[in-house]
């Protein structure tokens, strides 16, 4: 296992570890993000330094992770309500002191632009909508090509992969606000 694989994964260890008790008893175990494909690495993946977040990055993946399993519900910004995407970005980013926009449409316009090969914990990764009308979709990006994110009506907070063919079709781009 390469020195940036045991950061991320050492990082999840101590978010979880220090959650657990905060939070509304949700299963974990049916909810593990999905494993990185080792074919997939690129040779300077294997090679990384290790991974150092911020405090503030710490605490939007912690409560990011502590929302699986909560129910979508559109217009939701809260674990007692159920979250909708943008929700729960503006919710864990809340959390850490910072405060964003609260939809997903301003939340793409503002927040500084960060490449997909540059993403941190916590930078926000955004999708456009299968529908005609144009709508947009955010998750908070946890390292490792994995995010969490609200998928929609009758969905539960989740993780997912970037490299998902849904989310490799409709990225349209990421922003980070710290």
């Amino acid at each position: 296992m390469n020195k940036y694989k045991k950061s991320f994964s050492c990082l999840m260890l101590i978010v979880l570890s220090f959650s657990c008790a905060a939070h509304k008893q949700i299963d974990h175990k049916q909810h593990a993000p999905p494993p990185k494909p080792e074919s997939s690495l690129q040779d300077t993946d294997r090679h990384l330094p290790p991974v150092q977040i911020s405090r503030q990055r710490e605490i939007i993946a912690h409560y990011a992770i502590q929302s699986i399993g909560i129910p979508y519900k559109w217009g939701g910004q809260s674990p007692e309500t159920g979250f909708d995407c943008s929700g729960l970005a503006s919710y864990t980013y809340k959390k850490a002191g910072i405060v964003i926009p609260r939809t997903t449409k301003d939340q793409l316009a503002s927040g500084q632009f960060v490449k997909k090969n540059k993403l941190q914990v916590g930078d926000l990764v955004f999708f456009k909508g299968t529908q005609k009308k144009g709508g947009l979709h955010v998750g908070i990006y946890l390292g490792d090509g994995v995010l969490i994110h609200a998928p929609g009506k009758g969905g539960h907070v989740s993780f997912e992969r970037l490299d998902h063919p849904y989310f490799k079709k409709y990225y349209i781009g990421s922003r980070q606000y710290l």
